[in-house]
């Protein structure tokens, strides 16, 4: 049975404000909560306490049986009560946010994908979860961007979250840095070099902009080599731009195709 306090702790994680006063997080979905408590991707995410029917205890009670996080049952309509699905499923994971330093060297052989002010949260998760397809493993954020432990955004990754490192941090320190400097870096904008002709060096860092004012100008001093992703719809008729999500499946694609 979910308490009381277990049903107020459950509903504040909405919150960022309780999310990061509690260091924790909900997640939901039995497919990303069995790959997580099976510990497969050797992932930093620690479970603190599981809420689940007894009848998925009961069908995973083996993988259940060697684990030290609390184990709570509770009826599908009280899972429903504190899940923020339309349809909820049987299993809900309160999940421990891992405390991580932030180590420049991890950006330096390896593709970084880079986001200023990245507002919504479906978005950010479709991205994560796109870079964990394309076996890109790290993102940086502005942190003025959509919360990394925010529900919809952990829906969307459907388990990425537990591989690519999402790092916040303000942009122009980072590409100013003399170790970011020897990277490649490609800025996206709605006029630039034609993707598909370009010549996608590896390793680059590639730098997105908001999803309706693209990037600031204070980055274009950093940009090496600005791209973009042409239209092929006939002129006047196509759509004004591309959803951000879908711009970094196209880049990520080419970036691993050449």
């Amino acid at each position: 049975m979910i308490s009381t306090a277990q049903s107020k702790l459950i509903r504040s994680l909405r919150h960022k404000k309780f999310r990061d006063q509690h260091r924790i997080f909900m997640l939901e979905g039995e497919k990303m909560v069995v790959e997580l408590a099976s510990g497969e991707g050797k992932s930093n995410f620690l479970i603190r306490e599981l809420i689940a029917t007894p009848e998925w205890i009961d069908a995973y009670k083996a993988l259940l049986h060697s684990q030290n996080f609390k184990i709570t049952e509770a009826t599908q309509a009280e899972i429903k009560k504190v899940s923020n699905l339309v349809t909820p499923q049987p299993v809900i994971a309160l999940v421990k946010i891992p405390e991580t330093e932030f180590r420049i060297q991890e950006l330096l052989q390896t593709p970084v994908l880079a986001f200023e002010s990245i507002r919504d949260p479906g978005n950010l998760g479709t991205i994560i979860r796109t870079a964990d397809w394309f076996g890109i493993r790290h993102i940086v954020c502005t942190p003025d961007s959509t919360d990394l432990y925010n529900p919809k955004v952990v829906q969307s990754t459907m388990g990425a979250i537990t591989r690519v490192r999402v790092h916040y941090m303000e942009l122009e320190p980072l590409l100013n840095s003399k170790e970011i400097q020897e990277k490649t870096i490609f800025g996206t904008f709605m006029e630039g070099e034609n993707i598909y002709s370009s010549s996608l060096e590896p390793d680059p860092l590639i730098l997105f902009g908001n999803e309706s004012h693209g990037l600031s100008d204070s980055l274009s001093p950093y940009i090496g080599h600005r791209i973009s992703i042409p239209t092929f719809s006939p002129e006047g008729k196509g759509s004004e731009s591309l959803n951000v999500a879908s711009s970094v499946a196209v880049i990520c694609s080419e970036l691993r195709r050449k």
